[in-house]
């Protein structure tokens, strides 16, 4: 699978198809500063419950770690995610 980071997204796309995402964040970067809003996790209904959505914020996490950036999560299923995986907590903004 491959990975995309845009403005306002992080997808997981088939590697058969690489414009259709079948999982997706919706993410918003805060403008002049290394922090991204992670709003909501998405994932294509045929494809859930495969552990997809456990794969894009761990591989967004990543990348914010390669960038530098900090992540505010606003998403109930990242806090969960996150509440069960303190390795990125010095990555998170908590509210």
């Amino acid at each position: 699978m491959q990975q995309r980071l845009t403005i306002d997204s992080f997808n997981l796309l088939t590697t058969k198809d690489a414009l259709t995402p079948i999982a997706h964040l919706g993410i918003k970067k805060i403008p002049a500063k290394k922090i991204y809003l992670l709003e909501y996790t998405w994932v294509s209904f045929p494809k859930r419950h495969r552990g997809l959505a456990e794969q894009l914020i761990t591989a967004f996490m990543q990348e914010m770690k390669l960038q530098g950036c900090q992540v505010l999560p606003l998403c109930p299923y990242a806090k969960k995610y996150f509440a069960q995986h303190p390795e990125f907590n010095q990555q998170l903004i908590i509210k």
